[in-house]
């Protein structure tokens, strides 16, 4: 039976997005990415308190995908209404490159991200560009998630730590997440 609340975290770059809507695609669960309801126009962050509540009445709804790196009380909002956690605990050499490739081509293509916001190459060599941000922080999400999904994590919640990137697309079928691949084809982009 596929859960009707799925919380899918992990680092900058571990793939999120792109695994929660492939989920999504495959499950009809809709799709909730946080960055969605924390984002202004002008990269600005919402106010705390109108980003807990946008958190709020989204994690209120019957059934989700949520994807999202957020601590304090909207993590464990996250957690405490989900049944089912899917933790990409991938290591920084997997991240990086992804996360260079990923920066690169959203500011080369000029790809709309959350409220109409892009990433440019002027915003990527700037000195808080998620390029710095993501491998400096990788360390202290990977303790945070630890402590929140290991003996300290919600009565009941099922945990599934995943980390190798070649264990993501094969697990994930396993619990009827994705679709059974074709021989020789992967259904999950995520590597």
């Amino acid at each position: 039976m596929i859960p009707k609340r799925i919380a899918l975290v992990g680092p900058v770059a571990s793939g999120k997005s792109t695994l929660a809507t492939e989920i999504a695609g495959h499950t009809g669960l809709p799709h909730l990415d946080l960055d969605n309801l924390f984002w202004g126009a002008g990269w600005t962050p919402v106010d705390t308190k109108t980003f807990q509540n946008r958190v709020r009445d989204a994690l209120g709804a019957e059934t989700w995908i949520a994807d999202g790196n957020y601590s304090g009380p909207v993590g464990e909002m996250l957690l405490a209404h989900a049944e089912l956690a899917i933790w990409l605990d991938l290591p920084l050499h997997t991240c990086l490159p992804r996360l260079l490739k990923r920066s690169f081509r959203r500011a080369a293509r000029g790809e709309e991200l959350f409220a109409g916001n892009r990433e440019t190459f002027r915003h990527l060599f700037a000195r808080d560009s998620i390029l710095i941000w993501g491998p400096a922080h990788h360390r202290h999400h990977r303790r945070r998630w630890q402590h929140h999904l290991g003996p300290n994590k919600p009565h009941g919640l099922l945990v599934l730590r995943l980390t190798r990137s070649t264990a993501v697309a094969s697990a994930l079928r396993d619990l009827s997440l994705l679709p059974t691949a074709a021989r020789g084809v992967a259904a999950c982009r995520t590597p």
